[in-house]
């Protein structure tokens, strides 16, 4: 009676184990890195991992910027170009006459353009993989 107990407890721990350590999660995260002025405006530093596993050839997405009452100042289509899986690329963008102490929030309004050379639209795919990280003192996040 003890070994079919300790072998069902076994075969439970076993299937635990192999269903956990299956497919890996599909990830793209967007870290908001530094914030700058520069002479042309606020430059903008993000980190890119694609995790998604393939290459997206092209990624897009829609950022809003509030100012610091809280109020859409400006949305823009950023385009973080390709991202080969499993490689950190860093992309900047320079918000033109823009005093970067005037954003108080970034917002990942949406994924507009997700493809890789197998699937041309992922848009909802990369969406529901998006997470966002931040080390600058702007709020960021989806």
């Amino acid at each position: 009676m003890r070994s079919i107990l300790f072998l069902t407890l076994l075969a439970c721990a076993l299937l635990t184990v192999s269903s956990g350590s299956g497919a890996q999660e599909k990830q793209l995260t967007i870290e908001l890195n530094k914030v700058q002025q520069s002479q042309d405006g606020c430059r903008l530093s993000f980190i890119a991992v694609n995790k998604m596993g393939s290459n997206l050839e092209k990624t897009a997405m829609e950022v809003v910027f509030f100012d610091a009452d809280d109020v859409v100042s400006e949305m823009l289509l950023l385009d973080f170009g390709r991202l080969p899986t499993d490689k950190t690329k860093v992309v900047e963008f320079v918000l033109q006459q823009q005093q970067c102490e005037q954003i108080s929030r970034v917002l990942v309004n949406d994924v507009v353009e997700c493809s890789s050379a197998e699937v041309q639209n992922m848009t909802q795919e990369c969406f529901k993989a998006l997470k966002t990280a931040n080390r600058a003192k702007i709020e960021f996040g989806v």
